[in-house]
């Protein structure tokens, strides 16, 4: 039943990832777009940021003179805002607002997107996680699609090659597992919006849209959500791009600090209190390592799962330009993905719910 299980789930995975790649759009450096666009960057402590590939990219941005303003929103001290903050000097297209506090109560990303949501006035207002770095290219081209269309895109991110084994654990992630379910509309609401919440993207709109939502009002920690439930309850639908090389994520070298980055990763979708967010990557994770685990108890349906998988990291590698190399590691990477899983479950999940010895 498991085996049957995992081919299933695995074909299911296939299926809807080569259609989100035949229907979804591709970023593109043709694409021209002269009107303006604002990029939102909300940091909490535990946003990873990467300085050298943005200033290099910013550096390229501000010499071409682009119309596009860049506001990045920090909560609490982050070790990176007094970098920032000499920067903004000489970047005339940054801004770094820094929040030492909120009131009490309210989340940090949606209250620090309602103090400067008077300021936003571009066509294309974007919303973004910090790990991912963009070129003009990413700017020009979201901003067109989301012109043309007049809809709200999600664009998720290519994985930076940097190193093969960081590669190939990175690519294992909520994005990944978000375009292979994407397309179904029906489960969208169950299935989507948590996983949507722990993806890494950029969700763009117009700034019709975004003028549309009361800040004031929404208080889930994570923003992605947030503007995927309040559209689904307005019957507005978002559609689904591809950064390519454009729109990069970028991750731990090391892996000592690529592993202490999954066992945050778990602590905090535990802390967000989204079960289903937990529970439906968990499943994703038994699909990926299932050939690892059952090998030797279930030999013909390991087989035939390590062949499904091999052809679904095949269509990943087009879609998301992977290395065979770090494809080749994937179940190493699965099995430092469930690892990390159970290093949480036995010490950080155990922890919360030990009961407490009288003193």
């Amino acid at each position: 039943m498991l085996g049957l299980m995992a081919l299933g789930l695995t074909a299911l995975m296939i299926y809807t990832l080569v259609k989100n790649a035949l229907t979804g759009t591709q970023v593109s450096s043709k694409d021209q777009f002269t009107g303006s666009v604002e990029l939102i960057i909300p940091m909490t402590s535990g946003s990873e940021f990467y300085l050298e590939p943005w200033l290099k990219n910013l550096s390229e941005m501000g010499l071409k003179g682009m119309n596009v303003k860049i506001f990045l929103l920090v909560h609490g001290h982050h070790p990176s805002a007094q970098v920032w903050q000499e920067l903004q000097q000489k970047l005339p297209f940054l801004e770094v607002h820094t929040f030492l506090s909120r009131p009490l109560g309210r989340e940090p990303i949606p209250w620090m997107i309602e103090q400067i949501a008077d300021k936003i006035k571009a066509d294309v207002v974007i919303i973004g996680d910090s790990e991912l770095v963009p070129t003009e290219h990413a700017f020009n081209s979201v901003g067109k699609l989301v012109m043309d269309k007049l809809k709200a895109y999600f664009v998720l991110p290519q994985t930076s090659k940097e190193e093969v084994l960081g590669e190939a654990i990175a690519c294992l992630n909520p994005t990944l597992a978000l375009a292979s379910i994407y397309g179904f509309r029906k489960i969208r609401r169950s299935f989507s919006h948590p996983l949507i919440s722990m993806s890494q993207g950029w969700m763009a709109m117009p700034l019709g849209m975004f003028k549309q939502f009361d800040w004031s009002k929404l208080n889930i920690p994570s923003w992605k959500e947030t503007l995927a439930k309040g559209w689904d309850l307005e019957n507005k639908t978002y559609l689904l791009a591809f950064g390519e090389k454009h729109l990069l994520r970028y991750y731990p070298e090391d892996l000592q600090s690529h592993i202490s980055l999954l066992k945050n990763h778990w602590e905090e979708i535990w802390l967000k209190g989204d079960r289903v967010n937990l529970w439906i990557f968990v499943v994703v994770l038994f699909i990926w390592s299932f050939p690892i685990f059952y090998f030797f108890t279930h030999p013909f349906w390991s087989l035939a799962s390590i062949f499904l998988l091999i052809l679904y990291r095949f269509f990943t590698k087009i879609i998301f330009q992977e290395s065979w190399s770090s494809i080749i590691l994937h179940p190493f990477a699965a099995l430092i993905w469930i690892g990390t899983l159970a290093w949480w479950v036995l010490t950080g999940l155990k922890s919360k719910y030990k009961p407490k010895r009288p003193v």
